[in-house]
């Protein structure tokens, strides 16, 4: 099951929040250009939006991938002189280019400032920050457009949208709630809006902000500061610690820059895994008082230095993910059902060898005695293409 972010990807420009003609006149004028804003602002979907209009090929490079000047010049200078597979105009997109940060990256700035001077097509460059010390003489040499936050209304409005083409029952102040909650993030309030869907009803928004809300004090403690006294903002919070863990699994890598420090905190994470596991075979619950300790404290005073920047945390998607899985496998189990029921062999066998059955499942005879309703058959048809 795809998620809304890739099912309703915008095709067009229209379909944007965001005023992308300036953008639209610089890719048409093959004009490199910088694109910036928070994330979930559409700056990559916008670039695609444009390609898509223009019948443009896109290569994509994200330039946390390259870690030094031979690699960017070796493979984005390269793609910037070759032509389209396809005989159709090209443009380079190069992601999170503030990523170029570290003693790892220098010169590579540089490099990207020579590919832009001989590049044959346009390059489109996005960032979080355009003020970020590598890029400084990147931004002199290249157009630059912001892209604002999206405004709460806007969200809302492609909210209602994406509910109505899933036949989800809403209210309008509940869309308010995911659209203010998101901070501006229009992807992280689309993935609000599909992981609070429960038998086609939006459920539960006001308890999502409430429990955001305190996930944040959570998190800043663990993240923000450097204090063992981080373990008693638990002493008044109702979110469980496998909700925190989570929430901060999801975010630890965006907010904790020294690959020593990273080291240190998923060193702590796993013992902290350990003590659960115990917790779950044991019965022995006053262990999670350490469980505890670890997540906050133990993880507040691991690093050498925190990350002082306003914290923009994102909402995990692995209980997302485990769902959609669980609802891909209940399909195939119910067309395994109906089909043992009609061959006379086990359920797991059936589910086991799949594959084997497309072309038993096509004979018409077959499909209409298995009486597959209309999401099996789609189940089917994103199984096998040719179904």
């Amino acid at each position: 099951m795809k998620t809304f972010i890739e099912k309703y990807k915008p095709k067009t420009a229209d379909e944007i929040p965001q005023d992308i003609e300036k953008l639209k006149n610089f890719i048409k004028n093959k004009k490199h250009c910088m694109i910036y804003g928070k994330t979930g602002s559409c700056k990559t979907t916008s670039v695609y939006a444009i390609a898509n209009e223009l019948n443009l090929e896109i290569t994509e490079i994200n330039a946390s991938d390259f870690r030094n000047r031979d690699e960017i010049e070796g493979i984005i200078g390269n793609a910037s002189k070759q032509q389209s597979l396809f005989q159709r105009g090209k443009l380079l997109l190069i992601e999170e280019a503030d990523c170029l940060s570290g003693r790892d990256d220098r010169g590579g700035a540089q490099a990207i400032l020579s590919i832009l001077k001989d590049s044959a097509f346009p390059i489109i460059i996005t960032c979080n920050d355009p003020n970020n010390e590598k890029l400084k003489e990147i931004k002199k040499k290249i157009n630059v457009v912001e892209f604002p936050p999206p405004k709460i209304t806007e969200i809302v409005k492609i909210l209602k949208t994406l509910a109505e083409k899933e036949g989800v029952i809403t209210l309008e102040k509940d869309l308010l709630v995911l659209a203010a909650n998101s901070n501006g993030d229009l992807r992280a309030a689309i993935n609000d809006l599909q992981s609070n869907i429960m038998e086609k009803e939006l459920v539960n928004p006001e308890d999502l902000r409430e429990q955001k809300s305190e996930i944040i004090h959570l998190l800043n403690a663990a993240l923000k500061l450097k204090s063992f006294e981080a373990h008693k903002s638990f002493e008044n919070t109702d979110i469980s610690l496998d909700d925190y863990s989570l929430w901060l699994d999801e975010n630890l890598p965006a907010h904790i820059s020294k690959p020593e420090d990273i080291s240190k905190v998923y060193e702590i994470f796993s013992k902290a895994d350990v003590i659960k596991g115990r917790i779950r075979r044991q019965q022995y619950w006053r262990l999670m008082y350490y469980q505890n300790l670890l997540l906050s404290s133990g993880i507040s005073i691991s690093k050498h230095e925190t990350n002082k920047k306003l914290a923009d945390y994102k909402r995990p998607l692995r209980l997302l993910r485990i769902w959609q899985t669980n609802m891909k496998n209940a399909k195939k189990k119910s067309i395994a059902e109906k089909i043992a029921k009609e061959v006379h062999i086990s359920v797991k066998e059936i589910i086991k060898n799949f594959s084997s059955y497309k072309f038993i499942i096509k004979n018409d005879e077959i499909i209409k005695s298995l009486q597959l309703d209309e999401e099996e058959t789609g189940y089917l048809k994103n199984y096998w293409p040719e179904f």
